[in-house]
């Protein structure tokens, strides 16, 4: 009976040793997100240019989609601009449509009208307020080679994937690199300037098992120094995690978006006086090179 009587105690012990931590997550109101990553092949006549938009989440939320009441890209030296639309059956993704003064056919942005000595605009109405953001088109270069290596980092079973490309010469370049499977690897051209860069990239075997016979489907993207220190701040906060960088992020991640609502000089504006009127996301015409590789083993 005694011995009972302890394992009672005991348990009345350990019972009374737990307690209930409340966590502050800092949870915000929901914020829009614009994903205007624009890929534009230039070997094609037209480039598909859709958008999606989002809203932010609670940290164990979902994002979820959103609608806004106007969106269009605007050339800065011209009249001519790009509205969009929402597409059918897919809530919160909206694509260009034609008028008769924009560059766009079959629901694509004509891709002659995407030029390096170019600035574009981008403009969202949500909720009455407007939203700004402005970039130039990336160039970026073709990937010389992709193959499958046979080295190992950690796990044997992890895939390893080299990659070469020859940077563009007699300027500062930037890249996002698309690994597939939601994996990004920014990178800048300083010890690599107009030479080959190789390197490989290890496909972890628990994230991305992958067998004989699947694809990996590789890009390079055309970046500027503020792209490339947007991804950074990303993937630093999402860890490469199962949703890659593009999921609601920890913290806030900062575009190039600006609230712009009774500016009359966007030119002169910058923010400052209002630093929590803004947007999430990011908006960038990408020049885009890809390749494939078969694993054979």
């Amino acid at each position: 009976m005694r011995y009972i009587t302890l394992l009672i105690a005991l348990l009345l012990v350990f019972t009374s040793c737990e307690d209930v931590i409340d966590v502050d997550l800092n949870d915000e109101d929901p914020r829009l997100i614009v994903d205007a990553l624009i890929r534009i092949d230039t070997t094609q006549q037209l480039t598909a240019a859709n958008i999606k938009v989002s809203l932010s989440s609670s940290f164990f939320g979902e994002i979820q989609p959103a609608e806004v009441e106007s969106m269009f890209i605007q050339k800065a030296e011209e009249s001519g601009f790009v509205p969009y639309e929402p597409v059918p059956g897919e809530p919160g993704v909206y694509r260009p449509f034609a008028t008769t003064v924009s560059p766009v056919a079959d629901n694509k942005i004509v891709t002659s009208w995407l030029t390096s000595d170019s600035e574009y605009l981008i403009f969202v109405t949500y909720q009455d307020q407007d939203y700004f953001a402005r970039t130039t088109f990336a160039p970026s270069v073709p990937i010389d080679t992709v193959e499958q290596g046979d080295g190992e980092l950690f796990d044997p079973d992890d895939k390893e994937v080299t990659i070469a490309f020859t940077d563009i010469p007699d300027d500062d370049n930037y890249y996002v690199i698309d690994l597939d499977f939601n994996e990004y690897l920014p990178t800048e051209d300083r010890f690599y300037q107009g030479q080959q860069f190789e390197f490989s990239y290890f496909y972890d075997s628990d994230d991305t098992p992958l067998n004989p016979g699947d694809t990996i489907d590789i890009s390079i993207l055309g970046a500027d120094e503020q792209f490339y220190d947007y991804m950074n701040g990303l993937l630093e906060q999402s860890q490469q995690g199962e949703n890659g960088p593009f999921q609601t992020p920890t913290a806030t991640v900062r575009g190039n978006f600006l609230n712009i609502t009774d500016i009359d000089n966007i030119d002169q504006f910058d923010n400052l006086n209002r630093p929590d009127a803004f947007i999430l996301g990011y908006f960038s015409l990408s020049q885009e090179f890809s390749a494939s590789l078969v694993i054979e083993e």
